[in-house]
């Protein structure tokens, strides 16, 4: 699903569109996978043709993971009475996660597309009898624009996944991502705008709302007003443009008509316009 808002680019006159991108992914490591770094998602920069790709914003949003785990010796989860203190269950809890036959997986993370994966978290993978599967959440991650998670299994003893006579050791995890992107619209088409400027005001440039962008060279040796109103005069105008001037039409971009003139005899300039 997507959502779209536009907006104005600035001095190019060009538009930009800001994209909201909504994407379920998911990723599953089995016994193939081995000690592999695998990213959580394959990344393809977003592309849309006839427009340029100016930033791509990247959140990871609950992260979650089921595991099947087989290959190493079940786990009891323990019972506390009740006159256990909470300080006794959570370092019993602490110590069945990181003390009992386990396969850690570690979720790393990579920054500017180098191979330099950092470990940011660890849990343990449990063959938690008598329940066939385990569920772990993996939390929120802002990715930016420039970093990548990645998902590797970690022998700490006991091996890595494996296939055993009571099935597949395997791994999925799967998350809500959300792309945030900027694209800038192309120029595709130049005009170049024939026109004749004299000393009595007239339109230049005729009104039109599928302009990109539009330039002013005063390429003559006599100095040109120019008006966005009809009532251009040499003390009254948008821009004055002396021989060897140049004009970009600035964003919000103006659609509407130009006008111009000079104090006295005849000349023109060179306009173009983008579209």
């Amino acid at each position: 699903m997507s959502n779209q808002q536009i907006k104005l680019g600035i001095n190019t006159g060009l538009m930009l569109e800001n994209l909201t991108i909504k994407q379920k992914i998911a990723v599953t490591l089995d016994p193939n996978s081995g000690a592999n770094v695998i990213p959580i998602f394959n990344y393809v920069p977003y592309a849309k043709s006839g427009y340029r790709l100016i930033d791509e914003y990247l959140e990871v949003e609950d992260l979650k993971a089921v595991s099947w785990i087989y290959s190493v010796s079940p786990v009891e989860f323990p019972v506390f009475e009740l006159e256990d203190t909470e300080s006794k269950q959570l370092l019993t809890a602490i110590n069945l996660e990181w003390k009992s036959p386990r396969i850690q997986l570690d979720i790393v993370c990579q920054i500017d597309g180098t191979l330099n994966w950092q470990r940011i978290a660890a849990y343990s993978l449990l063959n938690s009898d008598p329940y066939p599967y385990r569920e772990y959440s993996l939390g929120n991650h802002a990715l930016g624009n420039n970093s990548m998670l990645g998902l590797q299994v970690r022998n700490v003893g006991f091996g890595l996944l494996q296939n055993s006579v009571k099935g597949q050791d395997k791994v999925t995890t799967y998350a809500n991502l959300t792309r945030f992107i900027t694209i800038e619209k192309l120029v595709d088409t130049s005009v170049k705008i024939v026109n004749n400027i004299t000393n009595i005001a007239a339109t230049i440039v005729n009104a039109n709302p599928n302009r990109k962008g539009l330039t002013f060279f005063n390429s003559s040796n006599i100095i040109v007003y120019i008006d966005s109103v009809s009532t251009v005069s040499s003390t009254s105008y948008l821009v004055k443009l002396k021989p060897g001037d140049y004009y970009e039409a600035p964003a919000p971009l103006y659609t509407g008509a130009y006008y111009g003139r000079t104090v006295s005899d005849s000349t023109a300039i060179d306009i173009r316009e983008f579209m």
